[in-house]
């Protein structure tokens, strides 16, 4: 289906319900086969939408033209043209297109078993520079995935620089991939099977586009469809996507945004991760619960819990489905009162996330690492948590602007305590929250979310 204009809509970043619209954009100026958004940026000041032509007549040999538009739909018009695969007039069966963090635009166009990468500047709604086609080499898509996956679908990018893209087969499977690099891009390689209620989409699976939490949004033939970034760790490659209330009737047939998170779903979930002291070295411990496609782990370190180097790093056992243990030493050579620790786990795709942050406090640790369960909670959420000596510390809970909803005082006993937060809770909507415990000595945070 060619759309006839570009509704605009604003969406629930953490559950992905639609909060409001559509309101139109503008109507294109031809029959259009992608849709991206740019980030506010030095080229792109207004941060437009950017579209390619489609081939409706079978026409394009190899061609895209790359079309922008204001956000206000003013300026509409054609911003050059490139040549994806060196002039050898193959016709194009999907063209996709997304942008990064740094404004730059990337597209994917294939023609049964071939697949062509190229990137350009955005320049707002001025022509479009710095075309690289990457040799007009067709990428390799890794088993047991195969190019014609490739028949519907889109792509988004992340804020660290991972291209993720959608792949579907009308009324078959639907698959995201990612792409090895931006820098030398040659191989996709497929991270999850996406389906609803255990089985595969009706119809098309058509846009994708991030949330600025880390989700994704893509568009089928029947509605819009989230996957939470916050439930899509699993071993078995496997994700559920979900619809999104009163969006069955949108007919969406590409999604764009200008969200780049730098928080990725990764299939791997942390267990304990603590720090303690062991003569003159700090000692981190952590264990995973579960593991799949992960690479290696960094333990980055500070000295203000702000600013963070790498010290170490830890190679993974790459995938399990039972406790693994690591530990690192880190040697102590500062004068500081309190270190602070993270780490940063990455998988093969050189996709990445960061843990909670724990602290060390050279002369003891006052308020040392801390359980939450239920976690994810519905109403009631426990937080055990152990102190050496009597002490007041602040629970404060951010949603995912960053935006505190709860901020308690509470005094802690000497040895172990267990605090409860109901009714702070109990009334927050379902999504993931940061929870801090905030000492005179430091924090130390963990992710929660609200079922």
């Amino acid at each position: 289906m060619v759309p006839e204009r570009y509704p605009k809509y604003t969406v629930n970043p953490v559950t992905g319900t639609i909060l409001a619209g559509p309101s139109d954009v503008v109507i294109p100026s031809t029959s259009t086969a992608a849709l991206a958004k740019n980030v506010i940026n030095a080229n792109d000041a207004e941060g437009c939408l950017y579209y390619l032509n489609r081939d409706d007549a079978d026409a394009l040999n190899g061609v895209v033209t790359v079309y922008s538009v204001r956000p206000d739909g003013t300026g509409n018009g054609s911003r050059g043209t490139i040549d994806m695969n060196g002039g050898l007039n193959d016709d194009f069966s999907f063209v996709r297109m997304g942008f990064d963090a740094t404004g730059r635009g990337w597209i994917l166009a294939g023609s049964g078993s071939n697949i062509y990468i190229a990137s350009f500047q955005g320049n707002g709604i001025n022509p479009i520079t710095s075309i690289n086609t990457y040799g007009e080499t067709s990428l390799t898509v890794a088993a047991p995935g195969v190019a014609t996956e490739f028949q519907n679908g889109d792509l988004a990018i992340s804020g660290n620089g991972t291209m993720y893209a959608l792949a579907n087969v009308t009324n078959g499977q639907t698959y995201i991939y990612t792409l090895n690099s931006l820098a030398t891009p040659t191989t996709l390689t497929r991270k999850w099977t996406v389906q609803t209620g255990g089985g595969t989409f009706s119809g098309s699976v058509n846009g994708l586009a991030w949330t600025q939490t880390g989700s994704l949004h893509f568009s089928t033939a029947t509605g819009i469809y989230f996957i939470d970034q916050a439930t899509a760790n699993t071993v078995s490659g496997t994700v559920q996507a979900t619809l999104v209330p009163g969006s069955n009737s949108t007919t969406l047939t590409d999604l764009a945004s200008d969200k780049f998170p730098t928080q990725s779903t990764l299939p791997v979930k942390l267990g304990t991760f603590t720090v303690t002291k062991q003569g003159n070295n700090a000692v981190i411990d952590w264990t995973t619960l579960t593991e799949a496609n992960t690479n290696h782990f960094e333990i980055e370190r500070s000295f203000d819990g702000i600013n963070f180097t790498t010290v170490g790093t830890k190679q993974a056992s790459g995938s399990s489905t039972t406790v693994v243990s690591y530990q690192h030493l880190d040697p102590i050579t500062t004068s500081a009162r309190i270190i602070y620790y993270r780490l940063k786990t990455v998988d093969v795709d050189a996709n990445n996330s960061l843990s909670k942050i724990v602290a060390l406090r050279l002369n003891g640790v006052l308020v040392s690492d801390f359980t939450v369960y239920p976690n994810p909670f519905t109403s009631d959420l426990k937080i055990q948590i152990s102190s050496e000596k009597e002490t007041s510390i602040t629970i404060r809970v951010s949603n995912a602007m960053g935006q505190p909803v709860v901020n308690r005082q509470v005094m802690l006993q000497s040895g172990e305590n267990v605090l409860v937060l109901s009714s702070e809770v109990s009334k927050l909507q379902s999504g993931m929250y940061m929870l801090e415990i905030i000492s005179a000595e430091g924090k130390t945070t963990q992710k929660i979310i609200k079922r």
